[in-house]
């Protein structure tokens, strides 16, 4: 199979099981109270937008900016109501400004005819200077996270605001080399993702009557499949370069 077909494929099958997962989940749901069920609407709207910026991403288009922009909106009333304060200071003060950066960006780095990113690649000396910025990012978004846990709530769970910590620092990394147009974002995009789908694992655990957990989970593993395919895509980018 030529590779240009497998990718076309690749997307559908993304785009389309993403839409069935998330319409269904949604449709079992919507017995639920009229507050969730509104709840649940959102999620998945923001989750739809979010694939479709994911696959627009690891295919190096341009586009995927546009909804993600959708998506950050949405995502963001549902880190509210999940009490995730580190990921919703992320989404409102660092994401939703950077969507319109990584678009600006990627116009001065240079595009080809069909709005696909000339991509980089990192040089491995930068590696440490990643590192470094991660670790402290880490660090002092587990602070924040748990100080502003502590001041407004009382069901504190560990594993939560960890979790939480990391996929903050993993954005905000991935977020300076994808406005760079570096191959290696993917990498850090698999931690967030990972760390994405284990933190709505336990959410119902931890959180009875989140029935809305269900459809970030559905998107989570999706984008994880997806991010897999950007490493490809990316690395094939950059050679071409």
């Amino acid at each position: 199979m030529k590779e240009e077909k497998f990718n076309k494929l690749f997307n559908i099958f993304i785009l389309a099981g993403m839409s069935v997962c998330v319409i269904l989940a949604t449709v079992f749901k919507l017995d639920s109270d009229t507050g969730a069920r509104v709840l649940l609407l959102i999620s998945a709207v923001g989750a739809l937008s979010g694939v479709a910026s994911t696959v627009l991403a690891a295919n190096g288009s341009i586009w995927n900016f546009l909804f993600g922009l959708i998506d950050v909106c949405f995502y963001s009333i549902i880190l509210f109501k999940n009490g995730q304060p580190a990921q919703l200071c992320l989404h409102l003060l660092y994401i939703l400004p950077m969507e319109f950066i990584g678009f600006f960006k990627w116009k001065k780095v240079g595009l080809r005819k069909d709005n696909t990113i000339k991509a980089r690649r990192l040089p491995v000396k930068y590696w440490i200077n990643v590192s470094v910025l991660f670790l402290a990012v880490f660090f002092v978004s587990l602070a924040i996270s748990y100080q502003m846990l502590r001041i407004g709530r009382t069901d504190i769970v560990p594993v939560k605001v960890i979790l939480d910590a990391v996929i903050t620092t993993g954005n905000i990394v991935a977020f300076v080399l994808m406005a760079g147009a570096y191959a290696e974002q993917w990498y850090l995009w698999m931690v967030v993702n990972i760390g994405s789908i284990l933190l709505w694992s336990l959410t119902p655990i931890f959180s009875p009557g989140t029935e809305y957990a269900v459809v970030p989970l559905i998107k989570y593993i999706f984008y994880m499949i997806n991010s897999v395919n950007g490493i490809r895509m990316w690395y094939k980018l950059s050679r071409s370069e």
